[in-house]
């Protein structure tokens, strides 16, 4: 099972020490947008040698750049040109599929990423989110929603039956199931947290990668 840990970048010494306490993550997410000061993002690459992934959300996102919109993909696209694997870009993106093929030109790999940080989606909803966000010619669908109950982690797994290979769980202390069980359905990792949680819910890493050893036996 596959463990993302995502990272506050705020500083770059201070992102790569967090960096270096995720050994035992699978990839890392860096949350750019949290940056206090500009980063040196060659130095972020080297520093581990992880699959690494560049996240800049917008506050509306449920981000905190507030940079305009070409500064803060353009961020994104350097990060892209410093040797990190992958970009996560939100559904709300300004002429997303234009953007999705930017950091697909130059090698890499897309995630587009849907989030509601309200409602538990359906599973005929998750499944309307996926063909529109395909479209979009991405490499990995990513859709995280809320649960409000246990039975609300249904659709989320289900999802990633249907669709292996992409993401779905939800947020929340009662989306806590999704989350561990998201690669078991099928999802191509889940996220975990390393100090602080970046999302509702999020399971630190070291509890959460006992989970899935206890697990094995």
């Amino acid at each position: 099972m596959r463990i993302c840990v995502a990272i506050k970048a705020t500083t770059t010494d201070e992102t790569i020490k967090k960096m270096l306490m995720a050994e035992d993550a699978d990839l890392i997410e860096l949350r750019l947008d949290y940056q206090r000061e500009p980063l040196h993002l060659e130095s972020l690459r080297v520093a581990l040698q992880k699959p690494l992934i560049a996240t800049n959300r917008r506050k509306d996102q449920g981000g905190y750049a507030e940079e305009p919109e070409d500064k803060r993909i353009r961020l994104l696209l350097d990060a892209v040109d410093a040797g990190f694997e992958m970009v996560d870009l939100s559904s709300t993106t300004e002429k997303l599929p234009e953007q999705v093929r930017k950091v697909q030109g130059k090698g890499r790999e897309v995630i587009v990423s849907y989030h509601d940080f309200k409602h538990a989606l359906k599973e005929t909803q998750l499944m309307e989110i996926h063909e529109r966000l395909a479209e979009t010619g991405c490499d990995k669908v990513k859709i995280i929603g809320w649960a409000d109950s246990y039975m609300d982690n249904l659709p989320y797994l289900n999802y990633n039956k249907r669709c292996p290979g992409n993401i779905a769980f939800a947020m929340g202390e009662k989306g806590t199931i999704s989350r561990i069980l998201a690669p078991l359905a099928g999802a191509a990792y889940t996220y975990a947290s390393l100090d602080e949680e970046v999302a509702p819910g999020q399971i630190p890493l070291k509890m959460l990668r006992m989970t899935y050893r206890s697990l094995k036996q």
